[in-house]
């Protein structure tokens, strides 16, 4: 046998190419870096254009390999040696390796790659490519600053772009796989690590992220992630890095935070889900426990208070003095100090009232109470009936015939059962009587033990005048004897008469809220004011203010400001305190102030032209308006 030159043996580009072409098209990146260098290739440097508007990476890599078979004999050599160049300085020696072995480097071996595709999908759920591991496969050099961009830059969704971060990862060399696991240690992601190897922490079981994923709305809704849960997840290490943490704080919204914060930890460990639980129970937040595993007494505020929070949004934040509010929140717990800082950093009273509402809406019921309860106890009477509506009561009173006094006592305690058990079983006479109500408004919602008294819950300050002409028409006594009074005509029960005092319908009339006119006619006359009202004592005494709004107003720094402060404060009480304050300034000697005030000089109207004091709207005084009525002990 005749010897052959080692050269004659040598393998040309094409012939490596086929040999291997399943191999170098699974690992080969054509990146722009690659592309760029071969830009100045003989017979390839006129196929990149049409390498660069393939689509995916598979077809601008079979694109290019497409080309380099068509090389002409006569360049084969040159042509490869200048692809195994520009493979080795865009940082694929492993797949420069195959034309020619300089380093121990090979492409990802058939086990590691195989691995990656069948855990893809799962990997992908768990996986956090924003949370240091890019900047870890960058600095280890499996990474190239390309790959880093087309992760980290692009506008994917998280499963995307960790899908993408391992396709990238499998047309790497085989020791990035190892390099990868060791990545992902150190990025604290050993839940993922789990997933490919068996070894490392549990990720969030199914069962919790499935529960996280169902709740997710009211989760969005209810749960508050800066008023210490956050930083519970921070201390507790289920937030496993700052990354997570700047990520979350970053978003303004509290919705879109909580979101967030539900999304990151469904891509957690699983024990992540018991130290939430953990945090929202240490940071006051059982009520969304409840929405989790509904084993907590504490529910979150009903749909319907939430509901009218939205529709009074604008009338109860014009309404609100928070520095009256705030301490006796915190006091009853409705409020953390988070909250306190939250409430307190806001520069404007508006502003106070506003981030006050949002608060309350992501409470529990029982906070939306200790709410209600805080506003009537700290002067905001007239906010909490605009929220819950007037709740006027009454008594029904019996007429009967010629009976001993101990007849007609059982006589009363007999008809009270009998109305108790028609409305709470929705009975035939109580239908009469709905039917009627409900078309001006009204409902029955609840009859308790005790003698005939009646309350009756209305919906706003509309159905409170439904309410009083219903009463003075006689058509509710009409209503109650027509329904009840038959039943008991052999015992001598001839009519059920309602009594309500007028004081019980001057009370809630002093309670309405200011209307916009009134409002609107104070804050435009600020400019006009601030040299003209002189803010005396004797003016305050004549006014019905707390002693934290007197002093606020006594301690503001100049006399302008006085005024402003009075103004302002005046401005979120009831709308008789708008008639107070003229009649308050009018007795001081300030009749020209009052005059401004009030409109009718020609200088306010040159300040407040026509349609500036708009009337209230609409939906304000409106007809669309529901009563409930309660008979209580």
């Amino acid at each position: 046998m005749s010897f052959v030159p080692r050269k004659a043996f040598k393998m040309s580009l094409r012939q490596k190419i086929e040999d291997n072409f399943s191999t170098i098209l699974r690992c080969l990146e054509p990146s722009n870096d690659l592309l760029g260098r071969l830009r100045a290739t003989p017979f390839v440097k006129d196929r990149i254009s049409i390498i660069k508007q393939q689509t995916t990476i598979d077809d601008k890599s079979y694109a290019l390999l497409d080309a380099l078979l068509e090389v002409p004999d006569d360049l084969q050599e040159s042509v490869m040696n200048d692809f195994i160049a520009a493979l080795r300085s865009s940082g694929q020696d492993h797949v420069a390796n195959i034309f020619h072995q300089e380093s121990d480097k090979v492409p990802m071996s058939d086990d590691h790659y195989e691995l990656l595709s069948k855990k893809m999908n799962e990997v992908c759920q768990f996986l956090e490519p924003r949370d240091g591991i890019i900047d870890e496969l960058l600095s280890c050099e499996i990474f190239t600053i390309s790959n880093c961009s087309s992760i980290l830059y692009s506008k994917l969704r998280v499963n995307d772009m960790a899908r993408q971060t391992i396709e990238i990862l499998q047309r790497k060399s085989d020791d990035s796989f190892e390099k990868f696991i060791s990545a992902l240690n150190e990025t604290r992601q050993d839940h993922v690590v789990y997933i490919l190897t068996g070894v490392g922490v549990l990720p969030m079981s199914q069962e919790h992220r499935d529960l996280l994923y169902s709740k997710k709305k009211q989760l969005e809704m209810f749960c508050d992630p800066i008023n210490g849960v956050l930083s519970e997840l921070v201390e507790s290490r289920a937030i496993s890095g700052s990354s997570q943490e700047q990520r979350i704080r970053s978003i303004t919204d509290p919705s879109e935070m909580a979101l967030e914060l539900v999304e990151t930890l469904m891509r957690s460990p699983d024990d992540a889900f018991d130290a939430f639980i953990n945090a929202l129970n240490k940071t006051g937040q059982s009520h969304v426990i409840y929405i989790l595993t509904g084993e907590d007494d504490s529910q979150p505020v009903s749909e319907e208070w939430r509901a009218k929070l939205k529709e009074k949004r604008s009338a109860v934040v014009s309404s609100i003095y928070a520095q009256c509010l705030v301490s006796t929140l915190v006091s009853k717990g409705v409020f953390s100090e988070y909250d306190q800082r939250r409430v307190e950093s806001r520069v404007t009273n508006s502003a106070k009232g506003e981030m006050i509402v949002d608060l309350i809406a992501r409470k529990s019921q029982s906070a939306f109470d200790g709410f209600i309860c805080t506003l009537m106890e700290r002067h905001h009477e007239h906010v909490a009936e605009e929220l819950m509506g007037p709740e006027v009561v009454g008594e029904i009173q019996t007429r009967v015939g010629t009976v001993e006094e101990m007849a007609r006592e059982d006589l009363v305690h007999v008809v009270r059962e009998i109305m108790q058990r028609a409305f709470n079983n929705n009975e035939t006479e109580a239908k009469k009587i709905e039917e009627v109500l409900s078309s001006n408004g009204l409902s029955v919602t609840e009859i308790n033990s005790g003698s005939i008294v009646v309350k009756f819950r209305c919906r706003d300050h509309a159905a409170f005048a439904s309410l009083e002409n219903l009463y003075t028409s006689k058509r509710l006594d009409q209503l109650f004897t027509e329904a009840f009074s038959s039943r008991f005509a052999k015992k001598g029960l001839e009519a059920l008469i309602l009594k309500i005092t007028d004081e019980e319908f001057e009370r809630h009339k002093e309670l309405q809220m200011m209307t916009t006119e009134h409002r609107e006619a104070l804050l435009s006359s600020e400019e006009l004011l601030v040299e003209k009202l002189s803010v005396k004592r004797e003016l305050l005494d004549k006014l019905s203010l707390c002693p934290r709004r007197r002093q606020t107003i006594e301690r503001a720094a100049t006399p302008q400001q006085q005024v402003k402060t009075l103004l302002d404060i005046v401005s979120r009480q009831p709308d008789s305190a708008f008639r107070q304050l003229l009649n308050a300034l009018r007795a001081t000697e300030q009749q020209d102030v009052a005059t401004i005030i009030s409109g009718d000089s020609s200088e306010h109207a040159k300040k407040c032209p026509a349609g500036v004091c708009r009337k209230r709207n609409a939906e304000d005084t409106g007809n669309n308006h529901l009563v409930a009525l309660n008979i209580n002990s």
